[in-house]
């Protein structure tokens, strides 16, 4: 007797896929933040490195975003093939890499060395352009340089410069609570999602941007934004409440700075959903790729928090102070 598996529906497939690997990302970046707040790390000396210090203090978070940013490299290099375009395959993934890797290097060296610098990933896409440009030189000739150059860096910036970000984030804050704030704002990201969602469900009348994303309308787009907004508030202040995040006395650390927080969030969410579907529709496929049932690719899991990143670590790091 054959029993055959049961038929879900995609929001099925979705809400099951979704919550996997929610949770399983969550259980690691909690599991990143405990190990930060364990002193002192353990010592696993080899060749005058401390291991446990270097383990310790976010080697969790730092590999998972290896793996969703080379998993999401390895979608655009899709998406170009259907185009038409040959960006530098090996190289994309090297230098995206690079900028994942980087700031998690720079914190866990800037007791010891004198290389710890912000501009260190300027200077990774600046050695990223002149090696495409020498790569084309010497392999490929002429043909389509521009195109196949531009694509090349804009692959390594989308993935691994805007990535990078929550690495950054991650480090820069530090400790526990440097786990704790990257998981808020994420959360906040994808809650911009579900207020959208459900809003438009229930009231969406409106189209927002027809040609582009047929289901999504302005009474979504008013009600992801409220959402975040609120949960901004009322989540981030009750972390504060119970110690998990230390807001600071500057000006945006109140609860007002954290609803701003919320509202620039929703923006950026946003604005990364129609940037992957800009990116989708260009390359004329549904999906970036099909590795996540019901969601498609990691592109579709990764495009709102990409385009938020460097706004989530600009106002942790400089404008709350943590």
């Amino acid at each position: 007797m054959i029993v055959h598996a049961p038929h879900r529906s995609p929001l099925q497939q979705r809400l099951v896929s979704g919550s996997l690997l929610a949770g399983a990302i969550i259980a690691l970046v909690a599991l990143d933040g405990w190990l930060a707040g364990v002193e002192p790390p353990p010592r696993w000396m080899l060749g005058g490195v401390n291991l446990g210090h270097w383990l310790y203090h976010g080697a969790l978070v730092t590999l998972t975003m290896l793996v969703l940013t080379l998993l999401a490299v390895r979608e655009l290099l899709r998406l170009a093939r259907h185009l038409g375009y040959r960006p530098l395959r090996f190289e994309t993934y090297v230098f995206a890499a690079g900028l994942i890797v980087g700031p998690y290097v720079s914190y866990n060296v800037r007791d010891t060395a004198a290389i710890y610098d912000e501009s260190l990933g300027m200077l990774w896409l600046a050695v990223a352009l002149g090696y495409a440009f020498w790569a084309h030189a010497v392999r490929r000739g002429t043909e389509r340089v521009i195109q196949n150059v531009a694509v090349t860096l804009f692959f390594i910036f989308f993935a691994g410069g805007l990535g990078g970000y929550l690495t950054k984030l991650r480090m820069e804050v530090g400790g526990p609570q440097g786990a704790t704030v990257l998981l808020f704002s994420i959360f906040l990201v994808k809650m911009t999602d579900v207020g959208a969602f459900f809003t438009g469900l229930l009231i969406g009348r409106h189209k927002f941007v027809p040609w582009l994303s047929p289901k999504k309308t302005w009474e979504g787009v008013i009600g992801g934004i409220a959402v975040a907004v609120a949960c901004a508030a009322g989540v981030g202040n009750s972390l504060h409440h119970h110690g998990w995040i230390h807001l600071g006395e500057g000006s945006f650390a109140g609860g007002w700075g954290l609803a701003l927080f919320g509202f620039v969030m929703a923006l950026f969410s946003i604005a990364g959903d129609l940037a992957e579907s800009l990116l989708k529709r260009d390359a004329a496929v549904k999906d970036s790729s099909d590795m996540i049932p019901g969601m498609g690719g990691v592109l579709d899991i990764l495009d709102s928090p990409l385009l938020a990143a460097p706004a989530a670590w600009y106002y942790w790091t400089r404008l709350a102070h943590l």
